[in-house]
């Protein structure tokens, strides 16, 4: 497990726009054996959010960025939780029992938080001091996916995406404006999940360091396969180009 990569990071050009994704993978050592789950379970969402790394990456690769992507799932421990949260090793999720994170002792919580969570971040940290220290205008997209419907649901969520906020309002608000001009989309304002309420990564890394930024919620069928994940980053690169040039004019000193 030691040799297990929490991250990888990856430069496609010099542009000041810093992509991360903290559900970018489903993958879980050997020695969690699947977390007793069975391997096709583990291609669901409730494992990692579907189409988001390929969606990151072809937005990093676009804007000509930088991307950041976590490498384990979020089953083992969810990055984008605080350790002390009761769902950071879900039991269950989405009504879905995990066999291997339940009953689990003090000890093996704190070895999962100590080879997965806290290296994860530490990176997260070190690459964002990077990034900043190399870049006058930094801006920040953190991406994630929803599924269509959660278990149970009697019908499909309505959003196509959301922007998730709380101290960035200036961005979200400008990102909507943006997409409700060029799509016809149902766009979500802190729906489906209120930034308000949680983002622990933003709120750990970001806010303090008082970098301009957006989260992004896709829902999933808008990044099904290739062309689609395609012709989504294309759009969502545009999105990110006018937010954070309006976000820089509104901000020159008259």
């Amino acid at each position: 497990m030691n040799d297990f990569d929490v991250a990888s990071h990856t430069g496609y050009g010099a542009a000041p726009y810093f992509v991360f994704c903290d559900h970018a993978s489903n993958a879980i050592p050997a020695d969690l054996k699947c977390l007793g789950i069975p391997e096709d379970v583990l291609q669901t969402h409730i494992a990692w959010d579907i189409g988001a790394g390929a969606l990151s990456a072809a937005v990093a690769q676009s804007l000509q960025g930088t991307l950041f992507s976590c490498a384990y799932s979020r089953l083992i421990i969810d990055p984008n939780r605080d350790i002390h949260s009761k769902d950071s090793i879900p039991p269950v999720s989405d009504q879905i029992p995990i066999p291997g994170n339940q009953m689990l002792n003090e000890a093996a919580m704190r070895a999962r938080i100590d080879q997965f969570h806290t290296p994860y971040h530490e990176q997260l940290g070190a690459e964002l001091d990077r990034f900043s220290n190399e870049n006058d205008a930094p801006f920040i997209i953190a991406i994630h996916s929803f599924t269509n419907r959660l278990m149970g649901a009697a019908e499909d969520r309505p959003w196509h995406l959301g922007l998730l906020w709380r101290e960035d309002e200036e961005s979200a608000r400008a990102a909507i404006r943006f997409l409700a001009r060029k799509t016809e989309w149902s766009i979500g304002d802190n729906e489906p999940y209120d930034a308000r309420v949680f983002n622990y990564s933003i709120d750990r890394h970001i806010s303090p360091r008082r970098l301009p930024h957006i989260t992004l919620e896709v829902r999933q069928d808008l990044v099904r396969n290739e062309s689609a994940v395609t012709q989504t980053a294309s759009l969502l690169s545009d999105m990110i180009r006018y937010v954070a040039e309006t976000h820089s004019n509104e901000r020159e000193p008259s």
